[in-house]
């Protein structure tokens, strides 16, 4: 679990530098490692950080975290988005055709209450893991999960959640001064546990495999390493003997995702073009009318979709070829990701031409088990 006393000890440590720091890439540094602290102690499921605060809110309907965090809720979207990546129209085209063909595709249907409970502990969460990557047959891999599964320090389990992270069962926090990643697994005691968990150390192996920071790096391809293992881990879970059925929804899960994120993404441009401009003029909207109304969460969710599009490229790679496929997702993982320039993945097999070809294919990760699985479905 959680060190509390040792993360306010660093907490402390790096308020005190900030106040001296003068060099701007230290700064950063610093600035997001405060950011984690702060939310490593807000989600540590402790009476004092998350219950207490979880109805101080509830009693003044969120006022209370809103006074309480505000500044570092303003440092946070300073960080990640106050100088924002370059998006040129041809790109901007690109990522609304990709939302257009995914949200177009036919996805099984979930009812998530179909999940069965079970008991899952951390030292079954983290020995299913430990094989997992191992069977990867990557030692790069295998050496930079182990510095968060052999360390539990790293890795927090909890039943409760801040209000705000409510919907997240999932969390990685990344220490840049200390060099640490913290992961965090809201329970639900049921197999969604086993995938939440193996996500969130991937977040970490990414962390350790190159310290990207938002100043160097175009943001909102941080889980494409993460979507990429999800899709192997199901499979592994299928293959080793976990409930085919209860694997099946979470295949189902991990499209419906990607499907209603683009489903959504559209259905929120088309609004705002409307609220903007009117019905009728909305209708052939310019590159410039979209840009207009196209909002920062926007700009997330679009790029989010070409992350679980490339994810699902590298997944065929390693069906394929899994030497090559690991090959292509570490380099991907090395590399930052310039903010000047369009994005460009052709050099991991993922040129546009590519990705267009695999947003036709989402769906069909769930779809082609769906004959020998009892699962809701159209």
């Amino acid at each position: 679990m959680w060190k509390i006393e040792e993360i306010k000890q660093k907490q402390e440590y790096v308020r005190e530098r900030l106040n001296h720091c003068t060099d701007p890439k230290e700064k950063e540094k610093l600035e997001l490692s405060l950011i984690t602290y702060n939310e490593l102690l807000s989600n540590s499921g402790t009476l004092r950080y998350t219950r207490i605060p979880n109805l101080l809110d509830k009693l003044t309907k969120d006022n209370f975290s809103n006074k309480k965090e505000k500044d570092l809720a303003r440092l946070e979207v300073e960080l990640f988005f106050g100088d924002e990546a370059y998006i040129s129209d041809e790109y901007l085209n690109f990522l609304l055709q990709l939302c257009d063909r995914v949200s177009e595709r036919e996805v099984p249907e979930l009812d998530e209450a179909l999940f069965v409970p079970m008991v899952v502990t951390k030292e079954s969460l983290i020995e299913l893991s430990k094989k997992f990557y191992a069977s990867l047959q990557d030692e790069e891999i295998l050496e930079l999960a182990s510095k968060v599964l052999n360390d539990e320090s790293s890795m927090n389990f909890s039943h409760i959640a801040r209000r705000g992270r409510s919907d997240c069962k999932g969390l990685t926090l990344n220490d840049y001064i200390f060099d640490k990643s913290y992961i965090n697994v809201t329970s639900q005691n049921n197999i969604f546990d086993y995938q939440v968990f193996n996500h969130e150390v991937m977040h970490g192996i990414d962390f350790y495999m190159r310290k990207k920071v938002p100043s160097e790096n175009y943001y909102g391809f941080h889980e494409v390493p993460t979507y990429t293992i999800d899709y192997l881990f199901l499979d592994y879970l299928e293959e080793n003997g976990l409930d085919p059925n209860q694997v099946q929804m979470l295949r189902c899960q991990k499209d419906n995702y990607l499907h209603l994120l683009a489903t959504l993404t559209k259905t929120q441009i088309r609004s705002q073009l409307i609220r903007e401009y009117g019905v009728k003029n909305s209708k052939n909207p310019s590159m410039d009318q979209i840009r207009k109304i196209l909002t920062v969460e926007l700009k997330k969710q679009l790029l989010e979709i070409q992350a679980g599009i490339m994810a699902y490229g590298l997944k065929e790679q390693i069906r394929e070829n899994k030497k090559i496929g690991i090959s292509h997702l570490k380099q991907f993982m090395r590399n930052t990701i310039p903010k000047d320039q369009t994005p460009d993945f052709s050099y991991i097999g993922l040129s546009n031409n590519e990705l267009l070809k695999y947003s036709e294919q989402i769906g069909n990760y769930s779809m082609q088990s769906q004959d020998h699985i009892s699962v809701k479905g159209k």
